[in-house]
C-alpha cells in the first residue's frame, strides 16, 4: 500500500511527543506499557508496514522486509510469540539498509547491543536469544493488533521514551493540528506551575481539585443495607 499521509504531515506528528498526541486523540492510539523501547534515547516517526505472524515464526517478518519502502515502520503482531525472537541485528541491518526507520514489536528480540549501534529504533515486549522458526504463511500489510492498538497499513507510528501511539492515516492532519494546540497550553502549563499554579489550573481553574472531590447531588443517592430473603 502505498503511503496514506502526506510528509509534512508526518513531520509534524514526529514532532510531538506520544503523551501529547494521545491526549489530543482523546486518550486513544497508546500501545500497551509492555512495548518498551530497546534504547530510551530512540525515537521514531514513519508509516506502518503491518505484519502478522503465526506463533513462533517469523517468515513474514523477512518477507515484509522485502516489499519495505523507505519511511516505513516495521508494526509486528507475532501471534503472542514472546520466548522466540522475530528480529535481530542482521535483519534490522537490512531495514535499515532499505530506509526502514523503526520497528514496534508485540513480542521479543535478540542482538540489543548490536541493533542499537546501528542505530535502529526497536520497540518491544522484550528480549530472549531464541529464534523464531522461518515456515508458516502470514500477512503483510494488513489491519493488525499490536500492543492492543489496531493498526492499518499505511497509519502513523510514532514512538518515544514514554511508548508508542497509532495515529489513524484518515485523520493524521487533523490530529496534528490538536496535538499542536495541545502541545502549546501544556508548554504555558509548565510555566504556570513554575510560578505557583496548580496542574491543570489552566484548564479548569485553581479550585478544581475541591469541585472534583465535592459530593455529587445529581446522583442517585446509594442506602447501604442488605436485602431479607423471604
Amino acid at each position: 500500500m502505498g503511503r496514506q499521509v502526506p510528509e509534512a504531515v508526518e513531520h509534524r506528528l514526529g514532532r510531538i511527543d506520544t503523551a501529547t498526541l494521545s491526549d489530543a486523540m482523546g486518550r486513544h492510539g497508546a500501545m500497551s506499557h509492555r512495548i518498551r523501547p530497546l534504547d530510551l534515547g530512540m525515537k521514531i516517526v514513519g508509516s506502518a508496514l503491518t505484519v502478522q505472524c503465526p506463533r513462533n515464526d517469523n517468515l513474514m517478518v523477512h518477507k515484509a522486509l522485502q516489499l519495505a519502502r523507505p519511511g516505513d515502520v516495521l508494526v509486528v503482531d507475532t501471534g503472542g510469540t514472546y520466548d522466540a525472537t522475530v528480529l535481530g541485528r542482521n535483519m534490522a541491518l537490512f531495514a535499515n539498509r532499505v530506509g526502514v526507520v523503526g520497528a514496534v514489536i508485540d513480542g521479543s528480540v535478540r542482538d540489543r547491543s548490536g541493533i542499537i549501534s546501528i542505530p535502529f529504533p526497536v520497540f518491544c515486549v522484550g528480549l530472549v536469544p531464541r529464534s523464531a522458526v522461518k515456515h508458516a504463511m502470514g500477512s503483510v500489510d494488513v489491519p493488525i493488533v499490536c500492543g492492543g492498538v489496531v493498526v492499518q497499513p499505511g497509519d502513523i507510528v510514532v514512538g518515544d521514551e514514554d511508548g508508542v501511539v497509532v495515529v489513524p492515516h484518515q485523520i493524521a492532519e487533523e490530529v496534528a493540528e490538536a496535538a499542536e494546540k495541545r502541545l502549546e497550553m501544556e508548554n504555558q502549563q509548565a510555566l504556570d506551575v513554575v510560578d505557583n499554579d496548580l496542574p491543570l489550573e489552566i484548564l479548569y481553574g485553581d479550585t478544581w481539585v475541591d469541585e472534583r472531590l465535592e459530593p455529587n447531588l445529581h446522583e442517585p443517592f446509594q442506602v447501604p443495607g442488605h436485602i431479607n430473603p423471604r
